[in-house]
């Protein structure tokens, strides 16, 4: 079953990010602890390490905004 890819919880008062980019396309190989994309808040802007090896699926799209736990993909 694939992993999902949500958006980490990143500070006590953060509660939406902007999907800033995706490192990788979908269907790339991603390996574990490869950058996969960045999020921007008010105050700053995060890269996020892929927590899986294996095929990336976006699902996310870029300069969306996102809750904090939102699937934005899976890697399977």
């Amino acid at each position: 079953m694939p992993a999902e890819i949500r958006i980490p919880k990143l500070g006590m008062s953060v509660t939406e990010v902007t999907l800033v980019e995706w490192m990788f396309g979908d269907g790339e190989t991603v390996e574990k602890g490869d950058v996969l994309y960045t999020v921007e808040t008010d105050k700053s802007t995060t890269e996020i390490e892929a927590q899986d090896t294996g095929v990336l699926r976006v699902t996310g799209e870029e300069g969306e905004a996102y809750k904090i736990g939102d699937v934005i993909g899976t890697i399977g």
